[in-house]
């Protein structure tokens, strides 16, 4: 009798194989998502930076040229806008902890 139990769960592997193959299958997936995943938010930041880049860089300045006629005229205007770029952003956590509480009025 024990022999044919032992016989029985020797031969019988219906799961457990297909079961760490899932698991394994699974957890390579997983580390992809991760690494993929941490591709995206570099490049959706780099992005986001090159628009912000982008936006700065717009001109808005401009000219009115002065109106003259029947013995009148008017000066011009002009403004000019020089474009900058957007700071690095920087990685330090803060000095000092910033305080969220607020206290109720008395």
């Amino acid at each position: 009798m024990v022999k044919t139990i032992a016989s029985k769960l020797w031969n019988d592997d219906a799961g457990a194989l297909i079961a760490s193959e899932f698991l394994f299958v699974a957890t390579i997936l997983v580390i992809g998502i991760v690494v993929g995943l941490s591709s995206v938010r570099v490049a959706v930041t780099a992005e986001l930076g090159e628009l912000g880049n982008a936006i700065l860089a717009l001109s808005q300045g401009y000219s009115i040229s002065g109106l003259q006629g029947c013995c009148a005229s008017t000066d011009g205007s002009q403004a000019i806008d020089t474009p900058s770029t957007l700071a690095e952003s920087s990685c330090t956590p803060p000095a000092i902890p910033s305080l969220i509480d607020v206290v109720p009025c008395n």
